[in-house]
């Protein structure tokens, strides 16, 4: 087993590999100050378990931690039955949890839970069964309903019905223009494929007429859609797919060798322009539901944009080139309308490509800088085509077996390489399903390819970062956590929110579970969207975007309107005007791009990350948990650590006091890179009044710039403000909140189970949470990308949280006194990162180590217990039961009107005059 792993496998270093080579060739230790880089690597374990998990993959694979991806289906670490046992590190939990997500196991109790659901349901039909008794009966099943997704979803007969269902809808809602012309399957392929019905320079109107004669137009107009990565080399196509799917093309296009402009006739007898570009265009897919739409977009993509490039040779016939050489499909996940087509497509590929090893003039390879294994990775595959997913995913005709954290070779033909502009990096978010990630394309290389290159990064532009997300993150919000753990009735607030007032610093968390897990994935896409190069934040703009599988929007951001959906401290009375209003704004123009006609719809995607950030709930709930961890680390520097080391405020920051209510003033002032600016109808009579000032003379453009700068800041401050009651500790639901938002913000994504984090280079699921590994660097990185961190006290809040740090590894705090050198202190606290939530709780609430089991307790809200050793009980405060409110409803935008004797009329008389 241990051969044919390493064998099968390409050795790829990682990140920190290449940062700890660098170093010792240097001869020493480069410190970069204040670049938020997260490593999600290094934060797997517990050093107790890190040391026997070690010692178990030792007998497994010796050279695991350096492998960035399997070319062969990965064994399991952990196998069952007659050799679990021999894993003496895997507690009891952890055994269930590989039994409870084992195939061989689960597939057949799936199956006898599916059939009780159907027998129950047909004995209460016909005895008549009253609907209380049947609800007892049915009720523990149905809350298992995720085990059919799981385990019996990779069927065939699912996958059929799946595909038979969403094929039938795109009919349905595209009015039959999904079922063609009367053509067949093949003739219409031939079609699509065949030169001779291609002709350069085609308008965009009749491409588009083409897609609706073959019935692949699909349910949004996108062939006038691209975005650009890389000026003239590298760009990205959306494709539409059943009802409401999107694909997307990843193009790299060939440099020019020589002058050229002659025009001559091709082969089959049609013009062509040579312009001097001797080598294809290369396609990435990532996504691929229905394989006869894709082919039919790449000639239509190829004609539309890139027909001055040269067809690719490796094909059989002339009639069968293909204008854009597909060698890479990149699967999020494995749900069928994600899959459907993989295997269609590389079968048609196969046919097209089987003398493909005969012909010299092409080869593909994985890049000039790759390795041996990496070069010939494209070769040894079916029809040159290298279908990459999740080493545990099991996607369909899957030949690559990524891990979180690695970078996948891109196709390379001759001097066309795609290594030498962009990188993939694969980021896991294990909640839709157990394998989901979500690829980055980054506009720089790899730092594990060494590539002798004479471009050097600033030559490459502002960093971007364009995450296809597949069904992790929508538009307005995320995906089903189908695969993660369990949901209980006493953790969703937002069906029972009165359970969250039980809640304290001792209750038991389950940060796998349902939304919580969602909250995760998304907390780790933010703190990865930069990757290597978050370092460059601090000098050059930074550019996401998100790019999701599913056209949503205008559904997801409808619901927010229902206040029911909403937790009660994220509804729109306790946030600013300006999220409301951005929010609505975008639903109106989402919903006017979904109501036009059927032929010509437009996407709503893809979206820039920061904007996001303001109308979707989960990523407004991320940083509600900022704003909730910031009032804690506020509260215990005032109260608990201000003691311990000098005033650092008197040194970095001047004469500037860091408080709570500096703060939140400081950052409702805070200007995101995607932010636009919404003028409602709260600010129509100050509109007027500059209008009429400006006409009258009596206000010049610069100050009337001024003026309306001032009215879009005022439309970010909350119309009521709340904050934290001064001198008082906060509450014991507030406590457990903060520990929430440690997990979410601090901690990675855990694997479903330790089989999973071995493979897929993963944190490991804990029985306790206390054991959680909590990042400063990924706690810091995720503060700053929600714009918690203001360019006056970015720095002073990252000493506090270096403190806390510092005092929570230490145990006690005693060891860190008052110091001359300030720069000690700082050096002190910037050697320590990972800290567990444990230590973390202690020293920043003062809740006890050891957390409660559910088996003594199950209700498992305990009585909260804080040490009696901890700075909370020695400060002897007093705990708040609410929260100060601040609102003067006569300088309320939304109130003063009230106050007016006839608000219209004197609005008409202040502008008259």
């Amino acid at each position: 087993q241990r051969e044919t792993q390493q064998n099968s496998s390409v050795s790829m270093p990682s990140t920190v590999d290449a940062e700890k080579n660098s170093s010792d060739e240097n001869g020493s230790k480069t410190t970069q100050s204040k670049s938020y880089n997260y490593n999600p690597i290094s934060v797997r374990s517990s050093s107790r378990q890190l040391t026997s998990i070690n010692n178990c993959k030792s007998d497994n694979n010796n050279n695991s931690t350096s492998l960035g991806y399997y070319t062969s289906q990965p064994n399991t670490p952990y196998p069952l039955l007659s050799k679990l046992f021999c894993w003496s590190p895997l507690s009891f939990h952890q055994y269930l949890r590989e039994y409870r997500h084992n195939t061989c196991i689960m597939t057949p109790i799936s199956a006898l839970v599916l059939f009780a659901i159907l027998l129950s349901s047909l004995v209460g039909l016909i005895f008549s069964v009253p609907q209380f008794a049947l609800g007892l009966l049915l009720g523990p099943l149905l809350k298992r309903n995720m085990w059919m997704v799981e385990f019996l979803y990779r069927y065939g007969i699912a996958r059929w019905g799946h595909v038979k269902i969403m094929s039938m809808g795109a009919k349905s809602r595209n009015r039959g223009d999904a079922t063609g012309t009367g053509t067949s399957a093949t003739d219409r392929r031939r079609e699509m494929l065949s030169p001779s019905s291609s002709h350069l320079g085609e308008p965009p109107d009749a491409v588009q007429k083409k897609l609706e004669g073959l019935g692949i137009a699909g349910h949004s107009q996108t062939i006038h859609q691209r975005i650009t990565v890389v000026p003239d080399r590298v760009f990205i196509h959306p494709i539409p797919q059943f009802m409401d799917n999107v694909a997307y093309l990843i193009v790299c296009c060939p440099p020019r060798k020589f002058s050229g402009g002659v025009t001559g006739l091709s082969p089959t007898g049609h013009e062509s322009v040579d312009n001097g570009y001797e080598t294809p265009v290369i396609g990435v897919l990532v996504d691929c539901g229905e394989a006869n739409v894709i082919l039919g977009y790449l000639e239509c993509i190829y004609e539309q944009y890139y027909s001055l490039y040269p067809r690719s040779n490796a094909f059989v016939t002339p009639s069968t080139r293909m204008g854009i050489a597909l060698h890479s499909i990149l699967c999020t996940h494995r749900h069928h309308d994600h899959t459907a087509g993989v295997g269609e497509l590389v079968e048609h590929l196969e046919s097209i490509r089987h003398d493909f090893k005969k012909k010299t003039a092409v080869v593909v390879h994985g890049g000039v800088g790759a390795s041996d294994g990496q070069k010939n990775l494209f070769d040894r595959v079916v029809g040159n085509v290298v279908v990459v997913g999740a080493a545990m995913e099991r996607v369909p005709h899957q030949t690559l077996f990524v891990k979180n954290g690695c970078f996948i070779p891109l196709p390379c033909i001759e001097d066309n390489d795609m290594n030498k502009f962009v990188s993939i990096e694969v980021i896991n978010v294990p909640s839709h399903t157990r394998g989901s990630v979500v690829y980055a394309l980054r506009n720089r290389v790899a730092p594990d390819i060494a590539l002798t290159l004479s471009e050097s990064t600033e030559a490459m532009g502002p960093l971007q970062c364009h995450l296809f997300t597949g069904d992790a993150i929508f538009s307005g919000g995320g995906g089903v956590p189908f695969e993660s753990d369990l949901e209980r009735a006493s953790d969703n607030f937002i069906k029972n929110p009165k359970n969250l007032q039980s809640k304290n610093g001792s209750s038991k968390i389950r940060p796998g579970a349902g939304a919580l897990a969602m909250e995760r994935c998304f907390a780790e896409v933010l703190a990865r969207a930069n990757g290597p190069w978050s370092s460059e934040t601090a000098r050059n703009s930074i550019y996401s975007m998100i790019y999701p599988g599913h056209e949503y929007t205008t559904d997801l951001i409808m619901r927010q309107f229902d206040q029911k959906n909403i937790p009660g401290d994220l509804r729109w009375v306790h946030l600013p005007p300006s999220t409301f209003f951005e929010a609505a704004s975008h639903y109106y123009v989402s919903a006017h791009r979904r109501a036009l006609a059927q032929k010509t719809k437009l996407l709503t995607i893809p979206l820039p990350l920061q904007k996001e950030q303001i109308f979707n709930p989960t990523f407004r709930s991320l940083k509600r948990r900022g704003e909730q961890l910031i009032n804690a680390l506020l509260l215990w520097y005032e109260f608990g650590a201000r003691s311990l080391i000098p005033d650092l405020s008197e040194t970095k920051s001047g004469d500037k006091t860091f408080s709570a209510r500096n703060f939140v003033q400081k950052q409702s002032h805070m200007k995101s890179l995607e932010e636009q600016s919404v003028f409602t109808t709260i600010f129509t009579n100050d509109l007027e009044v500059i209008l009429q000032e400006m006409r009258s003379g009596k206000l010049s453009p610069s100050l009337a710039a001024d003026r309306l700068e001032s009215l879009r800041v005022r439309l970010n401050e909350r119309a009521i403000g709340r904050r934290p009651i001064p001198n008082t500790l906060p509450s014991h639901k507030n406590v457990y909140l903060g520990v929430l938002a440690l997990i979410v913000l601090g901690s990675s994504p855990s694997a479903v189970t330790v089989s999973d984090a071995v493979v897929m280079n993963m944190a490991e699921p804990v029985d306790n949470t206390d054991h959680i590994m909590i990042s400063k660097k990924r706690l810091v990185a995720s503060l700053h990308e929600i714009n918690l961190q203001t360019d006056d006290f970015s720095i002073r809040l990252e000493d506090i949280i270096d403190l806390l740090w510092k005092e929570a590894k230490s145990g006690s705090g005693h060891d860190i006194r008052r110091s001359d050198d300030e720069n000690d202190v700082e050096s002190d606290c910037n050697e320590v990162d990972i800290v567990e939530l444990g230590w973390l709780k202690l020293t920043l609430f003062g809740v006890t180590l050891n957390q409660r089991s559910k088996f003594c307790l199950p209700c498992g809200n305990p009585r909260p217990a804080y040490s009696e050793e901890s700075w909370v009980v020695s400060s002897k405060l007093k705990r708040a039961k609410g929260e100060l409110v601040r609102h003067d409803a006569e300088k309320c935008l939304l109130c003063r009107d009230v106050f007016m004797s006839c608000p219209y009329v004197e609005r008409n008389i202040s502008v008259a005059f």
